[in-house]
Parts: C-alpha cells; sequence; structure tokens
C-alpha cells in the first residue's frame, strides 16, 4: 500500500512541460500535495526517475506571482500521465504552487466557489443592461 505525505486535493492547472530546458508538451496538473502531482498529458517521451521542469501556469487562482517553475522527478507514468515528486531543495520555484496547494488542503470547497463566483461574474458582463440604449430587434411573425 502506499502512503503519501500529504492529503491530495483535485487541481486543474495548465502547465508547460520542459525537458533540459527545453519546451516539449502540455499537460495539466489534476491533482496535488505539497510533494506529489499528477500531471495529465499525452506526451510520453519520459521515464521514471527523470527530472523534468514545470511551468505552472496559477493565473487569476493566486496574488502576485501567476506563473511559477517547479523542478520535478518522475516516479510514475501511465498512458494518461506521469505522477512526479516536487524537488524538495528547489523551494523559491515551487513556493507559490506548494502555498496554493496548502490553500486548497485547509479549504478544498474554495477551487469550487472561485470558478462559481467567476462564472457568475463573466455572466454579468455577458447580460444585457437593461439601462442600455442599444436593445435587440424584435421579430415579428
Amino acid at each position: 500500500m502506499e502512503h503519501r505525505c500529504s492529503r491530495r486535493v483535485s487541481l486543474n492547472i495548465n502547465t508547460l512541460i520542459y525537458k533540459h530546458g527545453v519546451p516539449v508538451a502540455m499537460g495539466r496538473i489534476k491533482n496535488g500535495s505539497s510533494h506529489g502531482l499528477y500531471l495529465e498529458t499525452d506526451y510520453q517521451d519520459v521515464r521514471e526517475l527523470q527530472k523534468l521542469e514545470l511551468e505552472v501556469l496559477l493565473g487569476d487562482r493566486v496574488k502576485g506571482n501567476r506563473r511559477c517553475c517547479v523542478a520535478a522527478l518522475v516516479v510514475r507514468k501511465s498512458m494518461t500521465g506521469v505522477g512526479l515528486e516536487m524537488e524538495m531543495l528547489e523551494e523559491h520555484g515551487a513556493k507559490p504552487l506548494r502555498e496554493f496547494i496548502e490553500q486548497r488542503q485547509r479549504d478544498p470547497h474554495r477551487m469550487n466557489r472561485d470558478l462559481l463566483a467567476n462564472t457568475a461574474a463573466r455572466a454579468a458582463q455577458l447580460a444585457p443592461d437593461e439601462s442600455s440604449p442599444i436593445r435587440r430587434p424584435v421579430r415579428h411573425s
């Protein structure tokens, strides 16, 4: 049985995958903990114990640094992605991602609330304003 150091949380974060400093693919972090990640990708040119670099695009999920670079070691490979262990010594680059994951561990429903609030805000921007002088044409049959 596998034992993890900390609880995993669901994530949905776009990521660029670098190999030897060169971008090679895109992926999506599906879940993670403060020590490891599951990265869904169709990129298969990796092997276990290989080091990869990730550029994680946190976007509107965090204040401040919205991109971070993380060094990770491939610990598992499947047809749909790879299991990664984040480098512990590489604290500076991984710090925004670790903080984001730890925040989700403390409040697992926050992501759903954030997504609902974001969707509601976008819908409000797209909804026609009743006070606007521009009206939709009325079709008569």
